[in-house]
């Protein structure tokens, strides 16, 4: 049922813009350059539509049960390392400095291809929310009270996130709403698809943000197959990451 909620709140808006943008064409283009120009427009808003159902499909399937998880002992050095570097070139661009610091033997229990979505989703939203000569840090390590879980730790120096709105951050299509992200755009989804990953592994997220001080997310992952999720917040405070 919310499945269907969504999907008809979120597709309503590209399925107006790709008609109004073909009855124009058709109504008013004159020559091939307006026809072709309105085929454009109208390709990128289809782009967006695919990019929409995409990503509901494998929400659905992930929170039904259906995405099952293919665990081994990820090395999260490794990871975190792959999907830092994909990140650099668009680090660049905005003028952003993206660093990473990883423990040697960094292991968790895990889906390698869920980790990378995770940490892709968190790098692509500091990415967004970090205006130009910000920071972003990535770091991994071993608990050193607890071996059996290890923590993730993704942080930037961006627009931060009021008291208000981290409540709901993880709400499938929540977007913080102000001056500063009004024109970024996106789905909405990316944080929804980090605490489902998280979940699915048995480990736990906290985040700290605050409003131009830039925000925290702070993972916590099982190494063994034999943890309870409850551990995982009492061994937070004893890692200095």
């Amino acid at each position: 049922r919310q499945f269907s909620t969504d999907v008809s709140h979120e597709l309503r808006t590209p399925l107006t813009a790709i008609r109004g943008q073909l009855e124009v064409a058709l109504l008013t283009a004159k020559s091939p350059e307006q026809y072709r120009e309105a085929m454009e427009n109208a390709l990128e808003d289809v782009e967006k539509l695919s990019s929409i159902v995409r990503a509901l499909l494998l929400l659905s399937q992930a929170e039904s049960g259906q995405l099952v998880l293919q665990k081994t002992l990820v090395n999260l050095e490794d990871v975190t390392a792959d999907v830092v570097e994909q990140f650099q070139i668009p680090a660049e661009e905005k003028g952003l400095t993206l660093t990473s610091l990883c423990e040697q033997g960094t292991f968790a229990l895990a889906d390698r291809t869920q980790i990378e979505r995770l940490l892709s989703n968190l790098l692509s939203n500091a990415i967004k929310y970090t205006p130009a000569g910000g920071t972003i840090n990535v770091r991994a390590a071993m608990d050193p009270e607890q071996r059996e879980w290890a923590r993730v730790v993704v942080e930037d120096s961006g627009v931060g996130i009021a008291p208000e709105d981290l409540p709901h951050i993880f709400d499938r299509f929540y977007r913080v709403r102000n001056p500063q992200t009004n024109k970024i755009e996106g789905l909405g989804l990316g944080l929804s698809f980090v605490a489902w990953i998280v979940s699915a592994h048995g480990g736990d997220i906290h985040v700290e943000s605050s409003p131009g001080k830039g925000s925290k997310f702070d993972i916590h992952l099982p190494a063994t197959p034999d943890v309870s999720p409850i551990a995982a917040e009492s061994s937070r405070e004893s890692v200095t990451l």
